[in-house]
């Protein structure tokens, strides 16, 4: 099919309980990974699964060989990723944190009162983009581009958003110009570590403070 940005009209995407977050996860991998060895773009059918995907931020139990309530899904999911995807995987539930539809939309509508409407847009802890998904009708001419440091979430967000410019690294290795972008918008994330990037190491920054 023609690849086309997705556009989220689920106002409760990402709602329910551990175990549902899980299965729409791994249903989520498994159609990345099918349209990935097929070589081709996600029909609207599976970018709709592929949408629902949450990480692993609310869910680090699954990860956890002594949780013996998660053992079924432990073993699932161990077999489903590479050894590389699962370590990415294991590494995002510090700061993989899904943010509801309701909180993107409200963001947009405090940005669209500030005057903007066009431009190029950075995401830089974009996830699956969530936040090109519900990009207002009104900004649809903007140029998209977002950061993603898990690999599983960032090659979902391809898929979802083919017309974006997506950086599947850490953003202080993403290739981006300075001043080059017109609003940078996301939920990053939150900790007290630092990212190691020469350029503003001195400034010693946590974790959110270096993205905003």
């Amino acid at each position: 099919p023609e690849p086309r940005n997705f556009k989220i009209t689920d106002m409760h995407l990402g709602e329910g309980g551990t175990k549902a977050k899980f299965r729409a996860n791994m249903n989520a991998i498994a159609t990345l990974k099918q349209v990935e060895a097929e070589g081709r773009t996600a029909t609207p059918e599976e970018q709709e699964i592929l949408s629902q995907y949450v990480g692993w931020g609310g869910i680090p139990d699954v990860f956890d060989p002594k949780k013996k309530e998660w053992a079924k899904e432990y073993k699932e999911l161990d077999g489903a990723l590479t050894p590389e995807e699962y370590a990415s995987a294991r590494l995002s539930t510090l700061n993989a944190h899904y943010t509801s539809p309701s909180v993107i939309k409200a963001i947009y509508q405090a940005i669209t009162r500030m005057g903007f409407r066009s431009g190029r847009i950075l995401e830089p802890a974009c996830g699956i983009g969530n936040f090109f998904g519900l990009l207002p009708e009104e900004m649809s001419q903007s140029k998209l581009y977002g950061v993603e440091l898990d690999d599983i979430s960032g090659r979902i967000a391809k898929l979802l958003y083919p017309h974006a410019q997506i950086h599947i690294t850490g953003y202080e290795k993403a290739d981006l110009q300075k001043d080059f972008f017109d609003l940078a918008i996301g939920n990053v994330p939150f900790g007290q570590y630092q990212v190691n990037d020469p350029e503003y190491n001195h400034l010693k920054f946590s974790i959110h403070n270096y993205f905003i």
